[in-house]
């Protein structure tokens, strides 16, 4: 049992840094895409596209909720007896494993957005 939770928190320790680094690269390319951007086309694109707002609003709305719950199960762990049940059902490690998920796939849409200039829908690969 012991050996298993070692694999499975290592597991999403590993995760967690090569996403952390995707992240970050796919930020920084979003950052020096905007500033090349006319800010009245985007604008307007962004009008036109409310599905791309709301999948990337919906992604983080779901990453804020996991870091939340995240926050209040490490909470409860220390008050309440479900300690045992918090880090057997590795709990702690799905909440981060989705928060990270949920705030990847926002970053991911939004660069879709800004990288394809012409697509209206991100969902359907052949548009």
């Amino acid at each position: 049992m012991v050996q298993v939770l070692e694999f499975f928190k290592t597991f999403v320790d590993l995760f967690n840094v090569n996403a952390a680094i995707v992240i970050f690269f796919l930020c920084a390319h979003i950052f020096l895409k905007m500033n090349k951007l006319d800010s009245s086309v985007f604008k307007a694109r962004l009008f036109l596209n409310d599905a791309v707002l709301h999948e990337v609003l919906t992604s983080i709305s779901i990453a804020g909720t996991a870091f939340t719950l995240k926050a209040l199960l490490e909470l409860a762990g220390l008050f309440l007896p479900i300690k045992n049940i918090i880090y057997e059902y590795y709990l702690l490690e799905m909440t981060q494993f989705i928060f990270v998920m949920a705030f990847f796939y926002a970053i991911l849409n939004w660069n879709m957005f800004l990288a394809m200039p012409g697509r209206m829908d991100l969902s359907r690969a052949n548009t």
